[in-house]
């Protein structure tokens, strides 16, 4: 009986712990702009419910069968961060669902409505005037027109 009185280590929430930062990844890797965009949410969801999982069964190995497995206290501070980025995970899932969708928005390549605002100095500019060629020169007229978008007033 040479095993007894020896315990393992319980890398179940440690397990849980990889998934969900491979969710935190999914979202990440949502926002970078990488292929396949259209599975990394449900991907996301898929590895926070693994990592749940997992979180549940080093739970109950850490609480259940405290005699053969160790390290409970560093399992449960684990199982915190798990579920803290689960949860944020939960909430960007369900709030990103009410959302309103960008269907007027203009789509990339498309060609924007002409429209006015003011400069820094308060005079009207037109988009049209920013792409239209100055009379009396022989410069060609800019193929493009950065527009920056400041919260706040001048």
């Amino acid at each position: 009986m040479a095993g007894i009185g020896k315990t393992r280590r319980n890398f179940m929430p440690w397990v849980a712990l990889v998934f969900a930062i491979l969710s935190l990844a999914c979202n990440v890797a949502l926002f970078v702009g990488s292929p396949q965009q259209a599975v990394l949410p449900w991907l996301s969801i898929f590895f926070a419910v693994v990592a749940l999982f997992f979180l549940v069964i080093g739970l109950t190995r850490a609480f259940d069968r405290k005699t053969i497995y160790s390290g409970k206290t560093l399992g449960i501070v684990v199982s915190v961060f798990v579920l803290i980025i689960v949860s944020f995970i939960g909430f960007l899932s369900i709030r990103t669902r009410e959302l309103p969708s960008a269907a007027s928005a203009p789509q990339v390549g498309q060609r924007v409505p002409d429209f006015t605002l003011t400069d820094t100095s308060g005079k009207p500019v037109s988009l049209g005037q920013l792409l239209e060629v100055p009379p009396l020169t022989h410069a060609t007229a800019p193929k493009a027109v950065l527009l920056i978008f400041y919260r706040g007033y001048w």
